[in-house]
């Protein structure tokens, strides 16, 4: 019991339940800005009384910083940087689709991964009582052979694939998914919104990732969602969202309120 506390301690993230403005401008908010530049923390912001659709952004940091978890004893790891603009467009527009909400954001963990932790405070908060849908967000690099990949890791409550059409639909042209076809494994389809599809092999397939598995445990479908920086930002718009960015979380905010759960049609073997 004494290992477990002091590791719970570790982990400690500084919690803030943010309740200001989102946007100003076409940019993030300064207040909003300033709360998610503070290291080690974890910012969340809701909208609705209790969120049907939860998106979490484990790995988030601001441009330039490109590793996060330094003091973690099995060694740092890539943070997604500005992973978090493409979701807080999500999370504005839901608002707009009246879908509660809850946006889970942990900023720069210093000494353990967020997802992948069981006793981390980002999954005790990513798992809301009452959520139908768990999204987390993140950030892939430029070697990253697919623009975006959407998978359930082993999680079998989610239809990654039903989810990566639609949402290649509501992207539109010039836009294409890599979805995985089956929890559990790194198989996919590339899918586009004419209707091509053509096989695949997810780089992120997210089989190691504690929370899609803790979210089905609770029965609840969860989806791992990797985007490169056309979707993100650099530079001097480091707080305004691409257009691109723009688009995928319109895109997002549609796909997830027009077919919620994407929960199986029939039990998975």
């Amino acid at each position: 019991m004494p290992e477990t506390r002091g590791r719970r301690e570790e982990q400690a993230l500084k919690a803030h339940h943010y309740r200001g403005p989102v946007w100003r401008g076409e940019a993030v908010a300064p207040e909003l800005d300033a709360a998610l530049g503070r290291p080690n923390s974890l910012v969340w912001l809701e909208h609705g009384a209790a969120p049907a659709v939860v998106l979490g952004v484990p790995h988030h940091a601001p441009v330039g910083v490109e590793r996060i978890a330094l003091s973690r004893p099995g060694g740092s790891r890539i943070a997604d940087e500005n992973a978090l603009l493409y979701a807080l467009v999500c999370f504005a527009a839901l608002a707009r689709h009246q879908v509660a909400c809850r946006l889970v954001i942990a900023s720069q963990a210093r000494d353990h991964d967020p997802n992948k932790e069981p006793e981390s405070p980002y999954c005790r908060a990513v798992l809301a009582a009452g959520a139908r849908l768990l999204l987390e967000c993140h950030g892939s690099g430029a070697r990253a052979p697919h623009d975006l990949e959407l998978s359930a890791g082993r999680n079998r409550h989610g239809r990654p694939l039903a989810f990566g059409r639609d949402l290649a639909r509501a992207l539109g042209a010039g836009f294409a998914v890599a979805a995985q076809t089956r929890p559990g494994t790194s198989q996919g389809l590339l899918v586009d919104a004419r209707g091509h599809e053509s096989p695949t092999r997810l780089r992120f397939p997210a089989l190691r990732t504690h929370s899609l598995v803790a979210a089905a445990d609770r029965g609840i479908p969860a989806f791992h969602l990797e985007a490169k920086l056309r979707f993100r930002s650099a530079g001097p718009r480091n707080g305004r969202p691409t257009r691109s960015g723009e688009r995928l979380g319109r895109a997002l905010a549609r796909t997830l309120a027009e077919g919620l759960v994407y929960a199986p049609e029939r039990p998975l073997e």
